[in-house]
């Protein structure tokens, strides 16, 4: 009961924000139901894995916080729970079991990221209405982890205390964002210090991964000759040379697997615009991504970046009969 309570607070003191805020259509991102703990050395592709539009930061949580959910699944459209592992188990068999905070994060379906730094007007003039209601108990704080801008609230309902938070993901079509909670022990006394601190933590201590991490939590692990992709658990290996003699560049893509196909468009060689690498040859590849999942069939245009080799002559040969996509095209040689 105490469980759903505290959602129920949640969503009476959020429950106008449907109707005045606009609705995005669905986000494309895949969680496998087999894989609840999805092994990785980037700790937020553990806590938020299979997001389309991913959180590309170092989050600031115990270090023995892990993601769990009460069905098994990391599903982003419904709660994620971050916690120790004992503490969260022991939750969702019995919510009144909980002694220490801990956070839940999903996507939001309601409110909307309209600029590099700004939220929909709407949600805004919402809040702007909560804070007149209750000027004392109302606080709101805007904050950045990088460049994902965040907007975290404190609101009151019932005389119980409620933080959220919402985080752009830069998604500049759909504006999707990340709504994050802290769950505290419906007890007296609460939320303590220790549970506030827990929430200053996430909000201040939060810093965006830098160099190859940024990228690789972003999907893309870029590697010298290949780059491993990632879009929503449809993986795929894909490799690049220049030939030396004509400046022809040949991109090799393996998917991982027989449900995901890669549709190619077209590749441009250039060179790495950011401060990681900068200068670095390499090429674009532009194409579509399809997973054909039983139960899904998503389908991704999608950008990847190669530091491509140098070679005198390309490793795959269009007639290896090796289950692999080839593309080429000659492209001017570059100094």
């Amino acid at each position: 009961m105490t469980q759903v309570k505290s959602t129920q607070r949640i969503f009476v003191f959020l429950y106008s924000l449907s109707a005045c805020i606009l609705i995005m259509n669905p986000l494309i991102a895949i969680a496998p139901k087999d894989k609840q703990e999805l092994k990785n050395n980037l700790r937020i592709l553990e806590l938020l894995p299979n997001l389309l539009c991913p959180l590309a930061v170092d989050p600031g949580i115990p270090t023995d916080f892990i993601a769990l959910s009460p069905n098994r699944t990391l599903d982003p459209y419904d709660w994620i729970y971050w916690g120790p592992k004992n503490v969260l188990k022991a939750y969702f068999e019995d919510p009144t079991s909980l002694k220490v905070p801990i956070l839940r994060v999903k996507l939001s379906a309601d409110v909307v990221q309209t600029g590099q730094n700004s939220f929909h007007k709407s949600f805004m003039e919402f809040l702007k209405m909560l804070q007149q209601k209750d000027p004392k108990g109302f606080a709101s704080i805007e904050t950045k982890w990088g460049d994902y801008p965040v907007l975290a609230v404190r609101g009151k309902e019932e005389s119980h205390l409620i933080f959220s938070a919402w985080v752009g993901l830069n998604d500049p079509e759909a504006g999707w964002t990340l709504m994050f909670d802290l769950v505290y022990p419906d007890k007296k006394g609460h939320p303590t210090k220790k549970d506030r601190q827990l929430w200053e933590s996430l909000l201040t201590k939060t810093t965006q991964l830098q160099d190859g991490d940024y990228f690789k939590a972003c999907g893309q692990d870029l590697q010298e000759g290949y780059t491993l992709v990632n879009v929503g658990g449809a993986k795929l290996k894909m490799l690049a040379e220049k030939r030396q003699s004509d400046g022809t560049l040949q991109v090799v893509i393996i998917p991982e697997s027989s449900d995901v196909e890669f549709r190619y468009v077209d590749m441009m060689e250039c060179a790495m615009g950011a401060k990681w690498k900068q200068g670095e040859p390499m090429v674009k590849v532009y194409g579509e991504i399809v997973f054909n999942d039983k139960n899904l069939k998503a389908t991704t245009n999608y950008v990847t970046s190669i530091f491509f080799k140098t070679v005198p002559d390309f490793s795959f040969k269009k007639d290896d009969g090796k289950k692999s996509l080839i593309f080429q095209k000659i492209c001017e040689k570059t100094d």
